[in-house]
C-alpha cells in the first residue's frame, strides 16, 4: 500500500502518541503529561477543558466552533505483556501495518482524527480519556456528570472500521459464604463448612448457565469466570468463611441485577450467602434505554455518515455509559480487536485509510482544506 500524503500525517501522529507511556495501571496520567500536551499542540484553533476525576482519570475536551457530535478516545493502554519483540514505545512499519503499544487499542484512531482535524474546518468535539483500561470508567462518569450536552456519540474501539451499535456488558462480584468453624473430624464439616457451600454453588451456577438459551444476534451463551477463591485458615478446621470473585458478560438488553438475583436463588439457604456486586458496564444499548428504539437510532446514525454496520462484539465499551445517559452512541475504529492487548500489536494501513476517510466524510461531508 501507498504512503499517502495523509497516511503519513497519521503514522507520525501515531508514532508520537505510541511513543508516550499511558499504561494502565499505573495510571500515572496528569493534566500536565506529555500525551495531553501533544494533543493541544496538534489541535490549532481548538478550545480545550479538563474534568479531573482525581487519581489520574481526566478527560480532556477539545472542541472547535459548535459541535453537536462527540468523538471519544482513549489515550491509556494496558500494561506491556511479555512476548514484545521490539520496544512497544517505538513505532515499527513493516509490510503495510504499524507495530506499537495502542497502536490498535485505540491511539491509531486518534492519529486519524488528529490527521483529519487539521484537514478539515467543521464543527468538532474531541473528548480524550485516561483510564478505560483500568475498569472503572471514573473519567467518562465524571464528565456525564457534569456535560450531558452531546447528544450523539462516537466511541474509538477496534472495530474493524464498522459500526457497532450493540455489545455485551460487564458484571463483577463477590459471593460470601458464611459456615460454622470447628473440629474438621465433625461429621456437620460435610454441611457446615463455607468452602464446601461455594462449591456446591459454583457447580449449581455452573450447570444453570449451560441450560439457559443467551442469544442475541450472533452473540452466544454467557461468558462467565470464577477468577478467585479464598476461605478457610487449614484442613483440620472447618471453614467458617469463603468468598468467591467472578464476573459475567451480559447479552445486549440484558440486565445484570436480575442475573445476580437468579444466582442468588440457586443456593437454597440464603442467610449464609450474600452476593455483592461490584463494577458494572452496562450493555450496549444500555438496558435503562428502550431497546429496539435505541438500535435503530444508532444505525440511522451510521447510516447517516455511511458508515457499514458491523455485527455485535463480545467486548465492553464505554459507549455504553453515553448510551446510559441518553446519548445515541456507536463504537467504530481500526484495526481487530484480536490485536489488541496482546505482545506486538499492530494495526494495518488499510484500516487507518479507511477510518481517516470516513472522519473526513463525518466532519466535512468528504471536503478536505489540504
Amino acid at each position: 500500500m501507498g504512503t499517502s500524503t495523509s497516511l503519513q500525517s497519521t503514522l507520525r501522529h501515531l508514532e508520537d502518541l505510541v511513543s508516550a507511556d499511558t499504561q494502565n495501571p499505573p495510571r500515572t496520567i496528569t493534566k500536565d503529561s506529555p500525551i495531553f500536551e501533544y494533543i493541544k499542540l496538534n489541535l490549532p484553533n481548538f478550545s480545550f477543558e479538563f474534568f479531573d476525576a482525581g487519581d489520574g482519570c481526566i478527560s480532556l475536551l477539545a472542541q472547535r466552533g459548535s459541535p453537536a457530535l462527540l468523538f471519544n478516545f482513549h489515550i491509556d493502554t494496558v500494561p506491556i505483556a511479555q512476548g514484545w519483540e521490539t520496544d512497544p514505545h517505538k513505532l515499527e512499519i513493516v509490510n503495510g501495518k504499524a507495530y506499537g503499544l495502542g497502536a490498535c487499542d485505540i491511539k491509531g484512531a486518534a492519529a486519524c482524527m488528529l490527521t483529519a482535524a487539521n484537514n478539515t474546518s467543521g464543527d468538532l468535539a474531541l473528548l480524550f480519556s485516561s483510564d478505560e483500561e483500568y475498569g472503572s470508567s471514573a473519567a467518562i462518569k465524571y464528565f456525564l456528570s457534569l456535560n450531558k450536552d452531546f447528544k450523539k456519540v462516537i466511541v474509538a474501539e477496534p472495530t474493524e472500521a464498522k459500526a457497532v451499535t450493540a455489545h455485551r456488558g460487564i458484571q463483577s462480584a463477590v459471593a460470601k459464604f458464611s459456615g460454622i468453624s470447628g473440629h474438621a473430624s465433625e461429621a456437620r464439616a460435610f454441611s457446615d463448612n463455607a468452602i464446601h457451600k461455594a462449591t456446591k454453588w459454583s457447580s449449581k451456577t455452573l450447570d444453570w448457565i449451560s441450560q439457559q438459551v443467551f442469544e442475541f444476534q450472533n452473540l452466544n451463551g454467557l461468558p462467565f469466570n470464577i477468577g478467585k477463591i479464598e476461605g478457610g485458615i487449614k484442613a483440620n478446621m472447618i471453614a467458617a468463611d469463603c468468598t468467591l470473585s467472578f464476573g459475567f458478560r451480559t447479552l445486549p438488553g440484558q440486565c445484570a441485577s436480575t442475573l445476580l438475583s437468579s444466582f442468588s436463588e440457586l443456593h437454597l439457604a440464603q442467610d449464609d450467602l450474600e452476593i455483592v456486586a461490584g463494577f458494572t458496564g452496562p450493555s450496549l444499548p444500555a438496558p435503562n434505554q428502550e431497546f429496539e428504539l435505541s438500535i435503530q437510532h444508532a444505525e440511522t446514525l451510521a447510516s447517516q455518515f455511511n458508515l457499514p454496520i458491523g455485527d455485535a462484539v463480545n467486548f465492553w465499551t464505554e459507549a455504553s455509559l453515553f448510551s446510559q445517559s441518553g446519548a445515541i452512541a456507536i463504537v467504530f475504529g481500526p484495526g481487530n480487536i484480536a490485536q489488541a492487548h496482546t505482545a506486538n500489536e499492530w494495526v494495518e494501513f488499510s484500516q487507518l485509510e479507511k477510518v481517516y476517510g470516513h472522519y473526513l466524510n463525518i466532519i466535512d461531508g468528504g471536503t478536505s482544506d489540504a
